[in-house]
């Protein structure tokens, strides 16, 4: 009976052996000795010194968005198609001046913004803009052509916040937002930066 045991042990380890032998056979490296991996490429731009701006002669300040270091989750901001009438595949929100209805997918988000800025235009208009990195400004681009007369909406944290009509293509990688005064323009920059 000891002898049978030692049998039985002996096919075991024989087939564990064997198990592992495949195991290892399935995790050997391609290529001349070294493993390959897919990673995603790393789409924001690299860390600078400072998180600020400081105001220049035009009257602008800006901050880096995208690159606002933080230890909380930093405020959700994400660019959406709209249209002020309801239409198949729409979805309902509230907006400012009432209900408007979004495409649902996200065209622009926070990860393809490079920098945010407030501006005056010389007739005395305020605007923030919002500059976008390369990625970002080719699906601008790519949307804005087919949507010409379309709203262009900010959510953040779940809201809509502004929103402005597409008159042309938007290829220049810039998206530019009326704002009442200058205080609704320091406000939205502080609410993008969280």
């Amino acid at each position: 009976m000891f002898k049978k045991s030692n049998e039985m042990m002996r096919a075991a380890l024989v087939s564990t052996l064997g198990v592992l032998a495949f195991l290892l056979t399935a995790c050997q490296t391609t290529g001349a000795g070294v493993a390959t991996q897919t990673s995603p490429a790393d789409l924001s731009p690299p860390a600078l010194a400072s998180n600020y701006e400081r105001e220049r002669e035009d009257g602008t300040r800006s901050f880096l968005a995208s690159q606002t270091p933080r230890s909380v989750q930093a405020p959700q901001v994400d660019f959406y198609v709209g249209m002020p009438q309801p239409a198949p595949g729409l979805i309902q929100v509230e907006g400012p001046q009432g209900p408007l209805w979004l495409y649902p997918q996200v065209i622009v988000q926070r990860t393809d913004l490079m920098r945010v800025a407030t501006l005056r235009t010389e007739q005395g208009r305020h605007l923030v803009r919002f500059q976008l990195n390369p990625l970002g400004a080719r699906k601008l681009a790519e949307v804005s052509s087919g949507n010409v007369g379309a709203l262009l909406v900010l959510v953040m944290e779940d809201r809509v916040t502004q929103l402005a009509r597409i008159d042309a293509p938007l290829m220049q990688g810039m998206i530019y937002l009326p704002v009442p005064d200058d205080a609704a323009a320091q406000r939205l920059l502080r609410q993008v930066q969280g």
